[in-house]
């Protein structure tokens, strides 16, 4: 199955969370690479340019099945775009099968930088802010 890195309303407790209904919740994570996240006015976008802090999101393990549901979700490609980005565990998963300190690969979404410039650049790297 795929890894999915989520960053904003698909997070636990965020309002979009039912849509990851079907997935795994593996762990809390950080992008390897630090990009550009923007707060957008009911959501965050994440662009695909160096930016100044690695990203905090949450690493889930989702069927086969769901991307399409997913790309559909995040409205590919007319909205974001899905790449591959590595992350980082920043605790073991409940079912052993990930340690602290794990780097993978993770499917995750990104909007282009035309598209989030209305936004307010989250220095922190974190959403909410």
């Amino acid at each position: 199955m795929p890894w999915v890195f989520v960053y904003g309303t698909l997070k636990r407790g965020q309002s979009n969370v039912q849509v990851m209904a079907g997935a795994r919740f593996a762990a809390p994570a950080l992008s390897v690479q630090p990009w550009r996240l923007v707060a957008l006015r009911h959501y965050p976008a994440l662009v695909r340019e160096a930016g100044p802090a690695r990203i905090a999101g949450e690493l889930w393990e989702v069927p086969e099945a769901m991307m399409e549901m997913l790309d559909r979700f995040e409205e590919v490609p007319a909205l974001y775009t899905r790449h591959e980005i590595e992350v980082e565990c920043l605790a073991a998963d409940e079912a052993g099968s990930l340690a602290a300190g794990a780097r993978l690969p993770a499917h995750t979404y990104f909007m282009p930088a035309a598209q989030a410039a209305a936004g307010r650049e989250l220095l922190t790297g974190a959403w909410p802010a």
